[in-house]
């Protein structure tokens, strides 16, 4: 679990930066979870930039 210091009540700052760095935990497991070759996990790639850009 990762952690963060809060130094002089800098609480919104501390709250920034923990989900920051949870994200790139989340991220990381995601991407350990198992194994795709590289031309499958281009493809993912790919249908996760196009669904990111239907959002927008």
């Amino acid at each position: 679990m990762p952690k963060v210091i809060v130094k002089d009540g800098e609480l919104n700052d501390a709250l920034k930066k923990f989900s920051r760095i949870a994200a790139e935990t989340r991220r990381a497991a995601k991407r350990h979870e198992y194994y795709l070759r590289p031309g499958l996990r281009a493809k993912e790639k790919s249908k996760e930039a196009r669904k990111f850009q239907k959002k927008r």
